[in-house]
């Protein structure tokens, strides 16, 4: 399990966020699944990890995985691999590693520091 816990800048979500996600092999990009429902229960700028009910196969570097939330009034549509699954009852954690460019991960930083700004009451 590969995991980037000691990054400097992770938000923990409670609740968790509610999102959208969907999957394509890198081998063949133009085919996607459908969207699944799932939660973020913490994000960073280069990786998040979310739950679903979905038991989803482990081809870490061959599966892209698509995550699409809001953040404050942002919306998001992020891409990455999976890095690790965790199994708990009735659903499964899945840890992904981002592709964000700088400008995306800066966008997530800004709606971050909002978001902790009105939860700390501070806006």
């Amino acid at each position: 399990m590969i995991s980037n816990r000691h990054e400097a800048f992770r938000y923990t979500f409670s609740p968790p966020l509610p999102c959208e996600f969907n999957l394509a092999l890198e081998s063949d990009l133009d085919r996607v699944s459908h969207f699944g429902n799932a939660e973020i229960h913490n994000i960073s700028p280069h990786g998040l990890m979310f739950s679903t009910e979905l038991n989803i196969p482990q081809n870490r570097d061959m599966v892209r995985v698509r995550v699409k939330f809001t953040l404050e009034e942002m919306d998001f549509l992020v891409s990455g691999h999976f890095r690790w699954k965790e199994t708990h009852i009735g659903e499964f954690l899945y840890g992904v590693l981002l592709d964000n460019d700088v400008e995306v991960e800066q966008k997530i930083i800004n709606q971050l520091k909002i978001l902790s700004k009105k939860k700390h009451n501070m806006l």
